[in-house]
C-alpha cells in the first residue's frame, strides 16, 4: 500500500503552494522601512516679522517675499522687504474671506480661501485681482512646480491642479511611516518634492510628490520665538537665488533664513521621535507579523486537508466511524 503522505498529489500541491507563497512571504520577511533623512535648522539670520500677521501662506520671488495671512475680518495679501520685515504693500480680502496658501504662476499670485471655496489671481506687480479660480472643499496650502499647483486640504491627501483652470489632475495620499500623515498644511514645491508645515507639528515634512511618501524630517523646533507669544509654526519660502529658506510661524515677531543641517544618528533608536512615530512603526510590525501568521496557518490547513484524504467532508469516513475500517472493506472477492 502506498501511503498517503507520499501521494504525488501531495507533493505536487505542496510545490504549488510554495511557489504560489514564497513571493510573498519573502516580501513580508525581507520588507524594510523606507529610509527616511532627519535635519536640523541652522538659522542664518533672523528679520523682524508682523507679529500681527497670521500667517498662511509664503513664497520669495525676485528677492521680494509675498506673504498670505488669515483670520476673518484680517486676511492680506502682502509684499513684505526682506530686509527689514516692513510691509511694503497690502491689500484685503472680503471681510467673510479666511486667507490661506501663496503661490505664484506665470507672473500670478494665487490666494487660496479657506471655507469660501474660491482662489484668488493677482497680478504681482500691481496686486490687481485679475481673475478667480473655484474649487470645491477647504484650501489649507499651496504651492506651484513647473506643472502644476500642488494644494492641501487639512487631510493627509495632496491635489493636484491644472495650472489653466485649477481642475483636479491626480491626488497623491500622503505617507509617513507606512501611516497616512494628516493636517498637511502650507506648502512650497521644489523639483519633484513638496515641502509641508503640518498644523501642530514642530517639524517640516518633505514629501516626494511621485510616491507620497515622506523622505525626509526637518526639526524646527530651535526657531521658535522666546517667549513663545504667537501661534504655530506656519510658512516655508525657497530662495533660489541663495539656496536658502525662510520661515516663520502665525504671529511670531521674527522670520528666519535658514538651511538644513543632517542629523547625524549614533544608532537606530526612534526614541526621540514623537510618540505617533512610534506607534506607527509598531502598528506597522505587528500588521506584518499577523498576515505572515495567517498564511502560514493557511498553508497548515491546507496540507491537512489533502492528508486526510478527500477534503474535510470526508475526514471521518477515512477514519472508518460511519464506514467499516479500510482493513475489512471489501474481504471476500477482492482479497
Amino acid at each position: 500500500m502506498v501511503s498517503k503522505f507520499s501521494s504525488p498529489k501531495l507533493l505536487i500541491t505542496l510545490v504549488v503552494m510554495a511557489v504560489f507563497f514564497s513571493p510573498y512571504f519573502g516580501s513580508i520577511i525581507s520588507a524594510e522601512p523606507l529610509e527616511i533623512n532627519h535635519y536640523e535648522v541652522d538659522i542664518i539670520q533672523t528679520v523682524s516679522h508682523d507679529d500681527e500677521a497670521f500667517t498662511q501662506g509664503l513664497l520669495i520671488h525676485n528677492g521680494v517675499l509675498y506673504e498670505s495671512t488669515g483670520r476673518y475680518n484680517e486676511s492680506t495679501l502682502r509684499e513684505v522687504n526682506l530686509t527689514t520685515g516692513e510691509v511694503v504693500n497690502s491689500i484685503a480680502l472680503n471681510n467673510n474671506e479666511f486667507g490661506e496658501g501663496l503661490a505664484l504662476y506665470n507672473g500670478s499670485l494665487v490666494q487660496l480661501t479657506w471655507k469660501s471655496e474660491i482662489a484668488h489671481i493677482y497680478d504681482i506687480e500691481t496686486f490687481t485681482e485679475t481673475g478667480n479660480f473655484s474649487y470645491q472643499g477647504e484650501g489649507w496650502g499651496l504651492c506651484s512646480n513647473s506643472a502644476n499647483f500642488v494644494m492641501s486640504d487639512g487631510s493627509s491627501n495632496l491635489t493636484i491642479r491644472s495650472h489653466d483652470n485649477f481642475s483636479v489632475v491626480d491626488t497623491i495620499a500622503v505617507s509617513y511611516n507606512g501611516s497616512p500623515l494628516d493636517n498637511l498644511n502650507e506648502l512650497e514645491c521644489i523639483g519633484d518634492y513638496v515641502f509641508a508645515n503640518v498644523w501642530h507639528w514642530e517639524w517640516i515634512f518633505i514629501i516626494n510628490l511621485s510616491s507620497g511618501e515622506v523622505v525626509g524630517t526637518i526639526d524646527a523646533a530651535s526657531i521658535y520665538p522666546v517667549p513663545l507669544t504667537g501661534g504655530v509654526l506656519n510658512g516655508i519660502a525657497y530662495d533660489s537665488d541663495s539656496e536658502t529658506f525662510w520661515l516663520t510661524g502665525k504671529r511670531w515677531p521674527i522670520i528666519h533664513q535658514v538651511t538644513w543641517v543632517p542629523v547625524m544618528a549614533e544608532d537606530n533608536s526612534t526614541s526621540d521621535l514623537p510618540e505617533e512615530v512610534i506607534d506607527g512603526l509598531g502598528n506597522q510590525d505587528d500588521m506584518l507579523e499577523s498576515s505572515l501568521m495567517i498564511l502560514i496557518s493557511l498553508l497548515f490547513a491546507f496540507a491537512a486537508f489533502v492528508l486526510w484524504g478527500n477534503g474535510f467532508g470526508s475526514l471521518t469516513r477515512s477514519r472508518g466511524v460511519d464506514n467499516p475500517p479500510a482493513a475489512t472493506k471489501y474481504r471476500g472477492d477482492r482479497e
